[in-house]
């Protein structure tokens, strides 16, 4: 008895791909929330550097959506913001731009680069 697919093998097999690194990222994740409450105000200053990261995320997420599979610069899009959510703002946060700087996407100018001193 043989099993017919209605979509092609490769497609298959880069979704259950893409769906592994995701299920990964969540891991890594939730095991870096777990944080103790020395970590606090890290988290505390990290909140402006998150939104950032978010901001920039959905950016290339808004310029970027054209409705077909995932490819390997969402998976590194995916990537970088899981830098940010860990902590690792300023890599995640160059990844991204670098992203939509490469794209010619234009990049958000950041909260305090807009805010008078």
């Amino acid at each position: 008895m043989s099993i017919k697919l209605t979509a092609p093998r490769k497609n298959l097999i880069a979704a259950a791909a893409v769906s592994a690194i995701l299920a990964t990222l969540a891991c890594i994740s939730t095991a870096s929330a777990q944080s103790g409450p020395s970590q606090s105000t890290t988290v505390q200053s990290g909140k402006g550097d998150m939104a950032r990261c978010s901001l920039l995320f959905s950016t290339r997420s808004k310029y970027h959506a054209n409705g077909s599979e995932p490819t390997a610069q969402d998976v590194q899009a995916e990537m970088a913001l899981q830098d940010c959510r860990a902590g690792r703002y300023d890599t995640g946060i160059a990844t991204l731009e670098g992203m939509l700087k490469q794209r010619g996407i234009p990049v958000p100018p950041s909260e305090t680069a807009s805010s008078p001193r």
